[in-house]
């Protein structure tokens, strides 16, 4: 129920504009971190908690500012954070989805680590599209 009630809250709120959407994350990560105690062999929750935090490792400088100065302290994520939800999520279930793999390269790119981004790509584009997303 975590799980999905932070994939709504999360979706509905990319209509709300910046604010909502700032304000909804902390709400978001909360239901995700729960998700994740509840079912801790679920990939799946695992995989999002990762997501929440390259999204706001990624968030622009303005978007950054604008969170300031609403709130006393704005979300704060890594992509090092990410990298470790999106690892586990692979311990869990190997090769469970695509997209896990990607962004698992994606966050070794962003740290820089260009070889390792290289390795998890390879990883991603040799699995077989299973889902819409994957295609």
């Amino acid at each position: 129920a975590h799980k999905w009630y932070a994939i709504l809250v999360s979706a509905t709120s990319l209509f709300e504009g910046t604010k909502a959407a700032i304000q909804k994350s902390f709400v978001v990560k909360t239901h995700f971190e729960t998700a994740v105690r509840l079912a801790p062999t679920d990939a799946t929750s695992r995989h999002l908690l990762g997501v929440w935090y390259f999204e706001v490792a990624s968030l622009s400088w303005t978007t950054r500012k604008v969170a300031a100065a609403i709130f006393a302290s704005p979300p704060s994520g890594s992509f090092t954070e990410a990298l470790d939800h999106f690892l586990a999520a692979e311990a869990i279930a190997p090769g469970f989805y695509v997209k896990n793999r990607l962004m698992i390269a994606k966050c070794h790119s962003a740290l820089k680590e260009r070889e390792a981004a290289r390795e998890w790509a390879r990883k991603a584009l040799e699995m077989a599209a299973r889902t819409p997303d994957d295609a």
